[in-house]
C-alpha cells in the first residue's frame, strides 16, 4: 500500500507538469507585439484570439463528461493533445487573421479545456483522502503557464527563431510532454480508489436541469464571470498594458510571468481560504480584495508607475486564480457530489461569453482612447458588481436548503471554516465526495 501511495505523487506530479505545459493560453500577449508589428492588426482583432481561447477552454471542459462515458481518458487525452499541437504547430504558418483564432483560439483553446478535465479527473481519482491538496497544486500548475510559457515564448521571440519557430518549439515541447504522460492516466487500484476524506461535506443533491433554475446558481455565476472576465482581459493584454506606460519589454514579459505565478498559487490559496474562512465570507471577502486591487491598478496605471502597476499584476493573479479555484467548492457545497462535473462545466460555459466581451471592450477602449484608462475605470464597478452578488448568495442558498429539506447546520454554509458538522441532501444517494474545497 505505501509504494502504490508513493506512485500516486508520481502521477500528481506529471500532472502538474501537464497542465503547466498546457497552460498555453494565458501566455498570449506575449505573441501580441510581433504579430501586430507584421500583418498591422489592430488590437481588437488580436484580443478576440484570447476571448476565443477561452471560450475554447470551457466548452473543452465540459466536453469530457460526456465523451469520458464512450472513450477512456487516455483517448481524450491524445484528442486533447493533438489539437494543442496541431494548433501550436499550425501557428508558424498563419497568413490570415482567421486562421490565428482557428489554430491558436479554438484548437488550443479546446485542447487545453479536455486536458484540464482529463487531468483533473486522472488525478483526484488517486486522491479521495486528499482531494483538496490534490486539486489545488494541480491547478496551479495549469494557472503557471504563463510564467514558464510566457518566458519561453518572449526569448524564442525575440531570438534569432522568431515568433514563427517559437510556436514550433513549444508544440514539440507540448507532444514530447505528453508523450510522457499518457502513461500516467491510470486507473487506481481498488485499495485506493476506496480512500475517503476525513470530513465531507455535501449540499442539496442537483442535476444541472435544476441546478440553472435556482437564484444561487446564477449570483454565484455573476460573482464569478465579472472579476474574471475583467482578470482575463488584464491577463490578454497585460505586456502592452505594461509597455504603454513605460516598461521595458523584458520588464513587461517578468511582469507576465509574475501574473502567471500569482495565478498559480492562487488557486490552492482560494481552497484554503474557503475551507478557513467558509462559504459566506468568501464571496465577500474575494471581491472586496478585487475592488480594492483595481483601484490601485488604474492608479498605477494613469500615473504610468509600472513597478507599481506589476506588483498589482501579482495580486490580479491571485485573485484570478482564487476565483477560479472557488468554483468546484461552491458548485459541490451547495449542489452536491453527484452531479458536480456538469453543474461545473455548465458554470465554467456560463462564464465563456464574458471571457469574450471583456477583453474586447479593453481593446475597443484602447483602440477609441489611445490607453486603458478607460477601461480602469470600469473595473471597480465589476468588483462592486460581485460584492453585491456574494453578499446575496448567503440568502439564496438558505432558500434552496429550506426548498430542498437539506439537513445539517452548515449544508450550504461555512462547513471547514466554522467546523458544524457535516451536511446532506435531500437525496439518499450519500455518494462519497471531494471535501469542499477547490
Amino acid at each position: 500500500m505505501a509504494d502504490i501511495r508513493k506512485n500516486r505523487y508520481a502521477i500528481l506530479v506529471c500532472g502538474i507538469l501537464t497542465m503547466l505545459m498546457f497552460g498555453t493560453i494565458y501566455a498570449w500577449s506575449i505573441f501580441i507585439p510581433p504579430l501586430e508589428a507584421e500583418f498591422g492588426w489592430t488590437r481588437s482583432q488580436t484580443s478576440l484570439v484570447f476571448s476565443v481561447a477561452m471560450i475554447g477552454l470551457s466548452f473543452g471542459m465540459l466536453s469530457i463528461g460526456p465523451l469520458s462515458k464512450r472513450f477512456s481518458l487516455r483517448a481524450c487525452f491524445v484528442a486533447s493533445t493533438s489539437l494543442i499541437v496541431v494548433g501550436l504547430f499550425s501557428c508558424q504558418f498563419i497568413t490570415q487573421l482567421w486562421q490565428l483564432y482557428v489554430f491558436y483560439g479554438v484548437c488550443c483553446g479546446l485542447g487545453s479545456g479536455m486536458s484540464y478535465t482529463v487531468w483533473t479527473t486522472n488525478t483526484l481519482a488517486w486522491f479521495g483522502d486528499k482531494v483538496g491538496f490534490a486539486s489545488g497544486v494541480l491547478v496551479m500548475g495549469f494557472g503557471m503557464g504563463a510564467l514558464v510559457l510566457g518566458s519561453l515564448a518572449s526569448a524564442l521571440i525575440y531570438s534569432p527563431l522568431g515568433w514563427r519557430l517559437a510556436f514550433v518549439v513549444i508544440a514539440t515541447l507540448a507532444l514530447v510532454e505528453a508523450l510522457v504522460a499518457i502513461n500516467f492516466i491510470q486507473q487506481p487500484p481498488p485499495e485506493v480508489a476506496a480512500l475517503k476524506p476525513k470530513r465531507d461535506a455535501v449540499g442539496v443533491s442537483l442535476p444541472g436541469s435544476k441546478t440553472v433554475r435556482e437564484p444561487s446558481f446564477w449570483l454565484f455565476c455573476i460573482w464569478r464571470s465579472v472579476v474574471m472576465g475583467a482578470g482575463g482581459a488584464v491577463i490578454a493584454e497585460a505586456s502592452v498594458m505594461m509597455t504603454g506606460i513605460g516598461s521595458s519589454i523584458a520588464f513587461a514579459t517578468a511582469a507576465v510571468g509574475v501574473l502567471g505565478l500569482g495565478n498559480g498559487f492562487g488557486r490552492p490559496l482560494g481552497g484554503i481560504l474557503y475551507d478557513r474562512i467558509g462559504q459566506n465570507r468568501t464571496l465577500v471577502v474575494l471581491p472586496a480584495l478585487a475592488l480594492a486591487v483595481s483601484v490601485g491598478m488604474a492608479v498605477a496605471y494613469w500615473f504610468e508607475i509600472p513597478w507599481l502597476f506589476a506588483s498589482f499584476l501579482l495580486i490580479q493573479g491571485l485573485l484570478y486564480g482564487m476565483y477560479a479555484a472557488i468554483n468546484t467548492s461552491y458548485m459541490r457545497t451547495t449542489f452536491g457530489q453527484r452531479d458536480l462535473a456538469m453543474n461545473t462545466g455548465i458554470s465554467a460555459v456560463v462564464l465563456a461569453p464574458f471571457n469574450l466581451v471583456f477583453p474586447l471592450v479593453a481593446a475597443a477602449l484602447f483602440e477609441w482612447t489611445g490607453g486603458y484608462e478607460a477601461f480602469f475605470v470600469l473595473v471597480p464597478a465589476f468588483a462592486l458588481m460581485s460584492l453585491v452578488c456574494g453578499a446575496l448568495c448567503k440568502p439564496a442558498n438558505g432558500r434552496l436548503r429550506m426548498k430542498y429539506g437539506a439537513t445539517g447546520a452548515a449544508a450550504l454554509g461555512d462547513v471547514a471554516g466554522e467546523g458544524e458538522g457535516h451536511a446532506v441532501g435531500k437525496s439518499a444517494d450519500h455518494e462519497a465526495g471531494v471535501p469542499d474545497r477547490a
